[in-house]
């Protein structure tokens, strides 16, 4: 018989369904019957599911077939999925209901990740990432992997072995890399939040050019454990969002131990407003920003200080992609991102390597005491340049701009190299329409504050 409320129909075929049947049919079932409407609007926010599966207003399950009919719709359209993976029932907790999508970086249940070179591969045995099993013990559930730079290494979204990834905000606009695809599919709602992995910019570059949240964590706060590795003293778990109460519960489900502080009102920030390297128009938008603050600003002059944190950051990250891809790279197989920074990595002399591991703490004392001291957040561009078109930044291409390329990195790799946590919030637009973002950092394990910041910025202009 034919069902009176087509948008109910999928689910009541599930309730009919014997229990050992659904785990294996449900999410076949997210498509409206009887071409009638969706099963269920999604609302804007994740907390804002959260907050209806609570109230008992939607299932688990219902929203769970709900994302992934949105994901599934979409996915054609922006080139960012790599493989949908199989849904296990519901678990308890706060992200009970919530289908979310990765980086394809990360070891899954019975699944070697693909890395951005091919599609995942099935490898009997396997157990989770940490994170993954992190946020599987709070209840959330996987539905697919996302594109990402070969090997997590690139500050762009090109890669030869996928479709071209789509910018949801301008399809002819560059996207960062390597955590491409967790940028595009969280900006397109093809999921509410993304893990991707940062080693010298790695989420904030992406979550930069799609107008997103972008949250690299404090070095070690997250376990990197089953995650493929780049750089792995620099490399760090991270969260892409549209917004800041998002990715707060997927950063509680990371890292369930880690204290959210009082709320502190009179803020003092300082903001570094390089003199070389950064588009005018950046500048102005990051002045007329900071002037809306509702915050005491110091501006500061850190040229100098960069300058050496940055040497040490390039060093390592050389040396420690080379020795993680040394054997392609003597090979002659390395992908060529994986080439133009491990070739050189090759020639560091461990010296000089021992040199800057062993600095590191002592810059980190002193960059904390000199800038978190007096003030709690540090603000500095997140891009050099404006958004460039894709073309201005594909190796390769006619168009290509190195100087548009360096400015879509320049001032990540010394973060890592501290190992601060830093937040890409997005501020105005350009001429084009295109996001201006900024970077926050904080002192060691200040992500709850950063996520504060973020919320409590009001005349903050988002860009969706």
């Amino acid at each position: 018989m034919r069902c009176r409320k087509p948008q109910e129909r999928c689910w009541h075929v599930w309730r009919r369904l014997s229990p050992c049947h659904k785990l294996r049919t449900w999410v076949s079932l997210t498509k409206p019957c009887c071409g009638g409407a969706p099963l269920f609007e999604l609302p804007d926010r994740m907390v804002q599911l959260q907050a209806q599966i609570r109230a008992g207003q939607i299932s688990m399950q219902q929203a769970l077939l709900a994302q992934v009919a949105k994901g599934r719709a979409l996915r054609g359209q922006y080139a960012c999925v790599v493989d949908e993976l199989p849904m296990t029932a519901p678990e308890a907790g706060p992200l009970a209901g919530i289908a979310l999508a990765h980086k394809d970086i990360f070891d899954l249940q019975g699944r070697l990740p693909g890395c951005g070179v091919q599609h995942g591969a099935p490898q009997m045995g396997l157990q989770p990432a940490a994170a993954i099993t992190a946020l599987a013990n709070a209840g959330a559930s996987q539905w697919a992997t996302l594109v990402m730079a070969p090997h997590a290494c690139g500050a762009t979204a090109q890669n030869p072995h996928f479709a071209r990834c789509v910018n949801p905000l301008d399809e002819a606009a560059a996207v960062g890399g390597s955590s491409s695809g967790s940028a595009i599919a969280v900006a397109a709602g093809i999921t509410y939040a993304a893990l991707g992995t940062d080693t010298a910019g790695s989420v904030r570059i992406p979550a930069a050019t799609c107008g997103l949240i972008g949250l690299k964590t404090t070095q070690g706060a997250v376990s990197t454990q089953g995650c493929a590795p780049l750089a792995p003293s620099l490399d760090s778990v991270g969260v892409l969002s549209r917004w800041p109460q998002d990715a707060r519960e997927i950063w509680q489900a990371l890292s369930p131990q880690s204290l959210r502080e009082t709320v502190v009102t009179d803020a003092v920030c300082q903001v570094w407003l390089p003199g070389r390297g950064v588009d005018s128009q950046v500048i102005q938008a990051i002045r007329e920003w900071v002037a809306q603050l509702n915050v005491a600003v110091a501006e500061v002059d850190m040229a100098a200080e960069f300058e050496q944190l940055n040497r040490h950051a390039q060093r390592v990250l050389f040396y420690e992609t080379a020795r993680t891809h040394r054997t392609s790279l003597l090979a002659g197989q390395a992908e060529p991102a994986v080439q133009a920074i491990g070739m050189p990595g090759l020639g560091v002399p461990d010296a000089w390597y021992q040199e800057s591991i062993a600095a590191r703490g002592a810059f980190l004392e002193q960059f904390v005491q000199r800038h978190f001291n007096d003030a709690e957040f540090l603000i500095l561009p997140a891009l050099g340049c404006l958004l460039p078109d894709g073309s201005a930044v594909e190796v390769g291409n006619p168009a290509f701009d190195r100087t548009q390329l360096a400015g879509m990195h320049a001032f990540m790799g010394f973060v890592n190299y501290l190992g601060l946590p830093a937040l890409n919030l997005p501020i105005a637009r350009d001429a084009r329409h295109r996001p201006i973002c900024v970077q926050v950092l904080a002192r060691p394990f200040a992500e709850h504050r950063l996520l504060d910041f973020a919320e409590q910025a009001e005349l903050i202009s988002r860009v969706t």
